[in-house]
């Protein structure tokens, strides 16, 4: 897939896995994905919509390969792991953009519902974090949320505040959801920030990933 990015990453709880068109389980992604499996108000605040047919999870996995082929991009689908509610099932996406000559990333995540309140979003971070700074070589990780989304408004603030991270400000207009443009909130963590943290997120690399199972 990519070698600057690793095809999974394990933390305790979760498995992010990379996806391909030729490996990907496109049935389970639509099940996952389409309009009766999509709780109200799961998607308020994020750029997606439910997918409509077959073709549209296969263009949703042939995208994000795409930008992990690129170097562009760490594309995960997570995975609870063995031992959790909903173990395997395709729990959320989780993304770390590299912007490689200014040496910064940022990160995007969503989490289906059923998983909301586990403290996912922070494990997941913290990963993707060290993956960043001591893989990477980047210097820098942002991360945003929408005005007005409180559920990631606390759990950012939570990982951002352990790693010494800042609240940065409110941007006008940056993104655009269901039309309309929406203010977000940004947040930073340096690798100063990171390293002076004294945390060092207990997760592991794959480099190559073996089909099915959970690894463990």
């Amino acid at each position: 897939m990519s070698d600057l990015f690793p095809e999974e990453v394990r933390t305790e709880r979760l498995r992010l896995e990379c996806e391909s068109v030729a490996d990907a389980d496109l049935g389970e992604r639509y099940a996952s994905m389409n309009e009766t499996a999509i709780e109200d108000g799961e998607l308020a605040y994020v750029p997606i919509e439910p997918f409509e047919h077959l073709q549209e999870a296969r263009d949703f996995v042939a995208q994000r390969e795409d930008r992990m082929e690129s170097g562009d991009a760490g594309t995960y689908v997570v995975r609870p792991r063995d031992g959790e509610d909903g173990a395997g099932y395709p729990a959320g996406e989780a993304e770390l953009f590299a912007v490689w000559d200014e040496r910064t990333a940022f990160m995007t995540f969503g989490l289906r519902k059923r998983f909301w309140g586990r403290g996912y979003s922070g494990e997941r971070a913290a990963a993707l974090l060290r993956l960043a700074f001591e893989r990477l070589g980047v210097e820098l990780v942002s991360v945003t949320h929408l005005v007005g989304n409180e559920n990631s408004r606390r759990a950012i603030g939570k990982y951002v505040d352990r790693f010494d991270g800042e609240r940065v400000g409110r941007f006008r207009n940056q993104h655009v959801i269901d039309g309309e443009p929406r203010d977000v909130v940004r947040y930073e963590v340096s690798k100063a920030d990171y390293e002076a943290s004294g945390e060092r997120p207990d997760c592991e690399f794959v480099e190559e990933r073996a089909d099915g199972g959970d690894g463990a």
